[in-house]
């Protein structure tokens, strides 16, 4: 979705913002819900937690918790199924695997978001 400001004196819309893109939907946006809640699922997992400025609690402990100790798998699916549920939009995961070989961590989820749709499989890798 691009977002233009209508920068047209002659247009009675004038000033306005311009949508382009895709019809704009009930919750104003151009992009399904669940869409939107996978984008920032993928971007709360690969924060680090103390990372953002503007919020040093968001993010997944990787520090904190992860990296340089000897973690269980059972331990990290906890951490992050928990980052999971605490994104705005998840009502539940419907599914989670996880393998841990060799330090390399990968995951594959499906969450179910507050319109009760469920999302594709999510498949991320992060750094341990």
């Amino acid at each position: 979705m691009d977002l233009l400001l209508n920068t047209n004196p002659l247009s009675p819309s004038y000033g306005d913002l311009t949508y382009r893109n895709g019809p704009l939907s009930r919750d104003l946006t151009t992009q399904a819900r669940i869409e939107v809640v996978a984008q920032r699922l993928l971007i709360r997992l690969k924060t680090f937690r103390e990372e953002w400025f503007l919020d040093q609690t968001y993010g997944v402990p990787y520090f904190q918790s992860i990296l340089g100790s000897k973690s269980s798998k059972s331990k990290i699916d906890l951490i992050f199924q928990q980052q999971i549920l605490l994104e705005e939009g998840v009502r539940e995961i419907t599914s989670f695997q996880s393998t841990l070989s060799n330090r390399e961590y990968r995951m594959t989820f499906r969450v179910r978001v507050n319109t009760g749709e469920i999302t594709p499989d999510i498949t991320i890798t992060p750094i341990i």
